[in-house]
């Protein structure tokens, strides 16, 4: 009597520190289900706004560039013809205001350049994001199914299911509750 009493005791303080581990991770895990779907999704929206708004900028200075290059060919073809001082005078501030938007043409293309860089630092703060949310996978069937003899193909079962309830907006205490039935745990 006295060994079933202490099996018992051990069982219920079992109970006990699963219940502490679980309170313990409640939290992080009801934050981290929302918040990484959310922010992840956020940032390849910026990504994708970034990546078409580069796109439209360059081909708008492609053609401001364009256009530079032949006003410059233009004024170049006008001077050699010897023009009087006064028209002199006007195609050569031409010339050096068209060189001066040539110059913030070029300073603009640096400037994407960095964008570019902007947009490939968020797609790895998106892959830091999903190996979190790879771990946090993990951590929950491992806490879900520690202690029960299950197949390689129930894990994974579990973890897929786990793994699309962490991908929606929200989660509800019957998503879980569904899935550990699907489960029969």
């Amino acid at each position: 009597m006295k060994e079933i009493e202490e099996i018992i005791r051990d069982l219920i303080e079992n109970v006990k520190e699963l219940e502490r581990v679980i309170d313990n991770i409640k939290k992080p895990v009801a934050e981290s289900s929302q918040l990484i779907p959310e922010t992840a999704k956020n940032i390849k929206d910026v990504m994708t706004y970034l990546e078409d708004t580069s796109h439209s900028i360059m081909n708008l200075l492609e053609r401001i560039n364009g256009n530079s290059k032949k006003i410059g060919e233009d004024v170049e073809f006008l001077l050699g013809l010897n023009p009087v001082q006064r028209i002199r005078e006007k195609l050569e501030d031409i010339k050096q205001r068209n060189d001066q938007n040539l110059a913030t043409i070029l300073d603009l293309y640096t400037y994407l350049s960095f964008h570019d860089l902007a947009g490939q630092q968020l797609k790895t703060v998106i892959d830091v994001l999903e190996r979190i949310k790879s771990a946090l996978v993990d951590v929950i069937v491992s806490q879900v199914t520690a202690g029960k003899d299950l197949k390689e193909d129930q894990v994974s079962g579990i973890k897929g299911k786990v793994s699309e309830l962490l991908s929606q907006e929200r989660i509800s205490q019957k998503d879980v509750d569904k899935l550990l039935e699907e489960f029969g745990l």
